[in-house]
């Protein structure tokens, strides 16, 4: 056996695939010294392990190489563009109660031996345990290691010892870290890996490194290294083929401190930490009531209890109510690793925050839909009351784009949770200011948007309008309560105007060759006008559509969220184009896809391949829309589809680890990376949204009516036409920072409203000067009547 010099080398490392078939952590959110570890699997393989938080994905992938110690080498991991392979493998739940799973693999070809995995994360370490049985003659069975500490795979180093593996981020100085400490201080991991049995050969080596390559392609053990830098890997023979392996971790890059970790969670036999883990999960469920929808079908049982833990471990601990959107890289294995940046849903979306929020609410933990509203408004939201795209976990900004129906959500967070359960300003850490900031910029710059909640186009979308609608009368509410007369009149008032112009911004009256039932409503229009039939070109590759012919969704948020009845024409329009045109009858049952001409998917040129963003992609199909659909048929009386047999189906879209994905491929036949019709792609999984809203589903079907429906919403709209307001005639003029509005209402009250002033007086003449701020939007609002039972007529002018 020879030691060679240190192997410095870095080569090209991608993220794993995006198909999850699990994902774990303690269930220890509230404990004062939470585990600071989650983990995601994948057929075959150990993926991302997350510590000290769960945006930061520290090991590329771990799996398990096979050999004869002459020629025969096979891996229990294998990525799809890696087809055929002669290893079946597995990775499927074993508890309805936790979040435990169990991987297999064997070969398929001549070769005969078995391996099965367990993991569970340790919940006093910040360890990872994996017990592993191994059964074969005349084999042996080596652990691969490959790290990504601190979220990139490049500037590692790695040690091998002959009773352990350690790894250690070695950042260069000038590198600028991808995730920091609240303080700002980069976050740098070590790692150490230990068995019970120990090993009887270990190796470090830098990725596609000749000690490396030639173990993996021969199993030939015959040479090594102590160490190596850059892009590295780690690898070990089991001594026994019925162990324990522990992962440990620790911050300032101490591997030392890692490896001792592993080795202290090794002192408990596996298991005794299975069981306090499993335990963990079933005091969480304890407190989880089973709607009757569920209740009396095992599987579906089974798939509500896993949606409800999945969000729940998706949550942050650090950062209570931080949900990320999923722990996964979607078509990770197409996207590089080597670079210290921002990747994958790792992070907090306002909207999937929402979602999950919904169905914290439904199932009765109020605290986790506490957590996630005072969440928004601590870190997320700024002083002009403005909600980013996404945001890291400590509420930087990761990307800035400005989606309306996000900025709007919180307000209607915050009335649900006074409304339903009491919980008022004197209790939250939030306040009325923090409702007012956030609506005022709505009432500034709505209904357009930048991006719509596909995050791709500016214009005017139902979807976005339909939250907006639904948070200025939650805030309005919440404005009464507050003593805030002014501000409730006009954020009613301006709902009721923007009400009033549904169908005139988002409903196309012309229609083209293609639909015909008119007036239907549109995914988006630029400038709010659905006939005028511009060209718009799809930002993700999607090609160029008249905007009458591009469908989605978006329009069942009117319904929903209590602003348009189910049976409206319109929407009944809507729902029969909807359906023609991006509706897809999976083995399981109906799915559909976002909106017409997506080309967030899998690949079109070579159908299956990555997706990546080169506009060559095709958008598969979404399973949450299943589920959306299932809440409008209950409102029905004469129903298209079962909402039973919609849960049916969306539970049916899961995976053997029970996780609901984002996508699911959408055609029969053979393709090259063996995706099934209606099973599971590479985007995201599991999705937190996707499993909100099995979640949300089962609730509704049990209540007879969506469960997320804002009752104040409702009850102004409820399907009626709005009542006329009164009469208003009035002009605006600038006059440098300020605007003067002139005129005339036969109404109670008048407000005028800039995000810089807001003015009330009695209704009669008017003459009212008023701050602007930059945008230069001036919104007069007269009310008759008492709040909140007002009738209001607004005129919105920018100057």
């Amino acid at each position: 056996m020879t030691r060679e010099a240190i192997p410095t080398a870095t080569a090209d490392a991608t993220w794993t695939v995006g198909e999850k078939y699990g994902f774990g952590t303690v269930a220890d959110h509230d404990d004062a010294d939470p585990s600071r570890i989650w983990y995601t699997l994948t057929e075959g393989a150990v993926t991302e392990v997350r510590f000290p938080r769960i945006d930061v994905m520290n090991v590329r992938e771990l799996d398990f190489l096979v050999t004869d110690g002459e020629s025969y080498a096979a891996r229990t991991f294998r990525e799809r563009r890696d087809l055929p392979t002669t290893v079946e493998r597995t990775a499927e739940s074993v508890s309805e109660d936790a979040l435990l799973f169990r991987q297999t693999a064997q070969p398929t070809d001549d070769h005969d031996w078995s391996l099965t995995v367990e993991h569970v994360a340790h919940p006093d370490e910040d360890a990872l345990l994996l017990d592993v049985d191994f059964e074969g003659e005349g084999y042996d069975l080596h652990v691969v290691v490959d790290p990504a500490l601190s979220c990139h795979a490049d500037h590692d180093v790695a040690r091998a010892r002959e009773v352990a593996l350690l790894a250690a981020h070695d950042a260069p100085e000038d590198a600028e870290p991808a995730f920091r400490t609240e303080q700002g201080d980069p976050i740098d991991v070590g790692l150490g890996v230990a068995s019970v049995d120990g090993f009887d050969w270990t190796t470090a080596d830098v990725r596609e490194g000749a000690v490396e390559t030639t173990l993996l392609e021969t199993g030939a053990t015959d040479e090594r290294h102590d160490e190596a830098r850059g892009n590295v890997v780690l690898a070990g023979t089991l001594s026994s083929h019925d162990t324990t392996l522990a992962l440990g971790f620790a911050e300032e890059s101490d591997d030392e401190a890692a490896l001792a970790t592993a080795e202290a969670a090794l002192d408990d036999p596996f298991e005794d930490v299975r069981a306090a883990y499993a335990d963990s999960w079933e005091r969480y469920l304890d407190e989880v009531p089973v709607p009757d929808s569920v209740a009396g079908d095992d599987d579906l049982l089974a798939q509500y209890k896993t949606a409800v833990m999945v969000m729940k471990a998706a949550d942050s601990k650090e950062f209570p109510g931080a949900g990320i959107a999923s722990p996964s890289v979607p078509w990770g294995d197409a996207v590089a690793a080597n670079d210290p940046q921002d990747y994958g849903y790792n992070y907090v979306w306002p909207r999937d925050l929402y979602q999950a929020y919904t169905a914290f609410d439904a199932i009765g933990d109020t605290q986790s839909a506490i957590d996630a509203t005072e969440y928004v408004y601590a870190y997320q939201q700024d002083a002009d009351g403005f909600l980013p795209q996404n945001t890291f976990l400590d509420g930087r900004t990761r990307w800035g784009g400005e989606q309306m129906d996000e900025i709007a959500f919180p307000q209607v967070m915050a009335q649900q949770l006074k409304e339903r359960h009491g919980y008022d300003f004197e209790e939250a850490t939030y306040g009325y200011e923090n409702v007012r900031l956030s609506s005022d910029y709505v009432v500034g710059t709505g209904p357009h948007s930048q991006q719509e909640r596909w995050e791709e186009e500016p214009g005017y979308s139902p979807s976005t309008t339909a939250a907006e609608i639904a948070g200025l009368v939650c805030a309005a509410d919440l404005a009464i309560d507050a003593g805030e007369d002014a501000d409730a009149i006009a954020y009613l008032g301006v709902a009721d105007h923007w009400v009033r112009n549904l169908e005139e911004w988002h409903a196309t009256t012309t229609g083209t060759a293609k639909h015909t039932n008119t007036p239907y409503y549109v995914r988006i229009t630029d400038q709010g006008n659905p006939d005028d039939g511009e060209l718009r070109t799809h930002n993700n590759g999607g090609g160029m559509l008249d905007e009458r012919n591009i469908l989605d969704g978006g329009f069942l948020e009117l319904v929903r969220l209590g602003i348009l009845s189910a049976d409206d024409p319109t929407v009944r329009n809507s729902v029969a184009e909807y359906d023609d045109d991006i509706m897809v009858e999976t083995p399981h049952g109906p799915g559909w896809y976002r909106y017409t001409g997506d080309g967030y998917g899998e690949k079109r040129v070579q159908p299956g391949a990555p997706w990546q963003p080169d506009m060559t992609g095709k958008g598969r199909i979404w399973p949450f829309f299943t589920g959306e659909r299932g809440e409008y048929e209950l409102l029905l009386d004469e129903r298209d589809f079962e909402p039973e047999d919609l849960l049916a189906t969306l539970a049916a879209f899961a995976n053997d680890g029970r996780m609901l994905p984002e996508q699911v491929w959408d055609e029969d036949g053979e393709n090259d990376f063996d995706w099934e019709f209606g099973e599971g792609t590479s985007s995201a999984t599991p999705l937190s949204w996707t499993n909100a809203q099995f979640v949300r589903l089962a609730w509704s079907i049990d209540a007879g009516e969506p469960v997320e429906t804002p009752a104040v919403v409702r009850e102004r709209y409820g399907g009626s036409p709005l009542a006329a307001g009164p009469e208003l005639d009035v002009s605006v003029e600038r006059d440098g920072d300020t605007a003067r509005v002139t005129g005339h209402t036969d109404g109670d009250d008048l407000v005028v409203k800039t995000r810089a002033e807001t003015v009330h007086v009695d209704g009669g003449d008017v003459d009212v000067t008023v701050a602007l701020d930059d945008s230069a939007r001036v919104t007069v609002v007269a009310s008759t009547g008492e709040l909140p039972a007002i009738g209001t007529t607004a005129v919105v002018r920018s100057v």
